[in-house]
This record gives C-alpha cells, structure tokens and sequence, in this order.
C-alpha cells in the first residue's frame, strides 16, 4: 500500500491490486483487516515501535526528539504527506473508535528485530510524546496533557494544511509548530 501511495490516492488502491501485489488472497487480507485503511493504522504502529526503540536507545531527547519524532514522517515526503493526509481522511469519516490490531510478537520481530531482541515495549504516541516532553526543563508535567493534545492537532494538522497550499515539505511546518509549543 505504501509503494502505491506515491503515485495513487488512497480511494483509487483496490484490495484486489493490494493483494495481488503481496500475492495473497482477499480472505486473507480480510483476516487480518477489516478495511484497507486499517493497513494505515498497521503501518503507524510500526513506526511507533521504531520511534519506541529509538527511545529504548536513548537516541533522541527533549525538543531533538520531538523534532526528530515529526521529521520522521517527512523523511519520504510523497508517502509521508500522502499517509498522513489518508489517516486524517479516515479517522474524519469514522464513527467509532477503530478497531485494535493486534499486534503478535512475531509481527514486532518483523517490524524492527534488534528492538524486539532488546525486548523494547512498543509505546503509544502520548508515551512518546510525554517522553520527549519530559526532557525540556521548561516544561512542567502538569502541561503534558494540554500539549500532547497540541502536538496531535500539529501532527495531523499541517498535511492537511500542506495539502490545501499545494506544498511538498511539511518539516519547516512541524518545526515552527514545535518551537511554537514549547517556547
């Protein structure tokens, strides 16, 4: 799904092409999912389990983390811009909270085998961001909350808004979202 975001709009993929492309069937795809779109929500855990290992390695802290956190969404820009674009589509048009993927250890093997070696904890994004958070002195943990809320309007905020003004790269967006925030 990924490969075909760079060059299709997430309503124009079918399961059919998915599925032959992963050479799978449809009941299998649908064993799995429910819908094609949760194949996003498949994708956004993978990457927190990536950004939980970067944590486990103490690679990043503070405002560098934060930073380092929306830059990682951008380091591809066409996927990026068009992943996160597709998630605010879908969560937009849901009418309940989507439904949980499991996740099975193997899956986390797959997904990044040193962190899974390591026996790092997949955290969720207010984990992540309450870690970074964290690290900035100026900030007291009485203000997490308000600002994980902030950070998630800045997280799926600026595609949207990118998309509209026709613009490529979101980063320079997210970095005065952040400074914004933080200072």
């Amino acid at each position: 799904m990924l490969n075909q975001l760079k060059s299709k709009n997430l309503n124009d993929i079918v399961i059919e092409e998915l599925c032959t492309n992963i050479n799978t069937t449809k009941v299998t795809f649908f064993k799995y999912f429910h819908y094609k779109e949760q194949v996003l929500d498949y994708f956004v855990m993978k990457w927190l389990y990536d950004r939980s290992f970067e944590i486990h390695c103490k690679q990043f802290y503070g405002e560098d983390g934060l930073l380092h956190l929306f830059k990682s969404i951008c380091d591809d820009a066409t996927p990026g811009k068009k992943i996160m674009v597709s998630l605010v589509n879908y969560y937009s048009k849901l009418t309940e909270k989507p439904a949980i993927i499991e996740v099975s250890p193997y899956e986390y093997y797959l997904f990044n085998q040193e962190a899974f070696e390591q026996k790092v904890k997949p955290l969720n994004l207010q984990e992540v961001f309450i870690y970074y958070l964290s690290g900035i002195k100026s900030i007291d943990a009485s203000q997490y909350h308000e600002l994980v809320c902030q950070l998630l309007a800045l997280m799926y905020g600026v595609p949207v808004q990118t998309h509209i003004m026709e613009l490529d790269d979101m980063y320079p967006f997210y970095e005065m979202g952040i400074n914004n925030l933080i200072k």
